[in-house]
């Protein structure tokens, strides 16, 4: 009896096997695919703070606007500070990022960002590794003694000033708003050669209810005292780090201190509080 080509190949043992390798490997490709959709889905919206700290420690003062966009999206705002400065407000998923661009070649010279969540966001900078001071003291074999500068990351929403800046006290400003404006304190460093010649600048920012360490240790209309000031750098919650360029430092402080002056170029600490108040997280 004759078979027709149909029941030639299902006869054919060699095509029978290649069916079943091919429904076997279809639903391997299924599964593999089901959970590496799953793997996203809790990587973008359960654990967000991993996922923030990723694309915060990519990001650098220095680098291009358009790097910037690129890894976090169009900005949600624009602003004209002066004739040489343009600031971009982003928002990526429960964080928002503040940078100052040089119009002239795009380069980001300062940037910042704020963040409000209940799991930290972890930052991490290579001169957290690298920077150290000498002690003015040497060990027991007469070699210099030498004390890292910074904690080993920055741990938003749970770092303390003392925990990052350690042993070091940068500049510190403070305003504690008795209505409406915005309210925040920061504190500056600038090490030199050892910092890579950037200025960081920690701080808190009123976008987060972490503010509320600032109303409790500081008074109002800045009299507050040594004792608070240094009880506050001790259990105040830092939201917000900030980074420039190398020796950019001084025109960004410049800018930051003027945020409360009339008509003089200025930026807020971290994003304005009363611009994006309204943007769902």
């Amino acid at each position: 009896m004759r078979l027709n080509p149909i029941e030639k190949v299902e006869k054919n043992q060699y095509i029978r096997l290649i069916a079943v390798i091919a429904v076997v490997l279809g639903a391997f490709i299924t599964i593999v695919t089901f959970f590496g959709n799953i793997q996203e889905y809790l990587y973008d919206n359960v654990f967000t703070s991993k996922n923030i700290s990723d694309k915060m420690n990519s990001l650098s003062a220095g680098q291009s606007i358009n790097f910037f966009k690129q890894e976090l999206g169009a900005e949600k705002l624009q602003r004209t500070v002066s004739e040489k400065y343009t600031e971009y407000i982003f928002q990526y998923k429960s964080s928002f990022i503040q940078a100052l661009v040089n119009k002239e070649n795009n380069e980001v010279i300062y940037w910042a960002i704020t963040y409000c969540g209940s799991n930290p966001v972890v930052i991490i900078r290579k001169v957290f590794s690298t920077a150290q001071l000498y002690t003015g003291e040497k060990d027991f074999f007469g070699r210099e003694r030498y004390d890292y500068v910074f904690g080993k990351n920055i741990r938003l929403n749970e770092s303390s000033f003392i925990d990052i800046f350690q042993n070091e006290k940068g500049d510190f400003k403070y305003f504690v708003s008795g209505a409406t404006a915005n309210s925040f304190a920061y504190e500056s460093l600038y090490v030199g050669n050892p910092g890579a010649y950037q200025t960081l600048i920690i701080g808190v920012n009123d976008i987060c209810s972490s503010i509320e360490d600032l109303y409790k240790y500081l008074s109002v209309m800045n009299n507050s005292s040594q004792e608070q000031i240094q009880e506050f750098r001790r259990v105040g919650r830092v939201n917000t780090y900030g980074e420039t360029a190398p020796f950019a430092g001084d025109e960004v402080l410049q800018l930051l201190n003027s945020q409360h002056s009339i008509g003089d170029p200025y930026i807020t600490f971290g994003v304005d509080r009363i611009k994006v108040r309204y943007f769902n997280d």
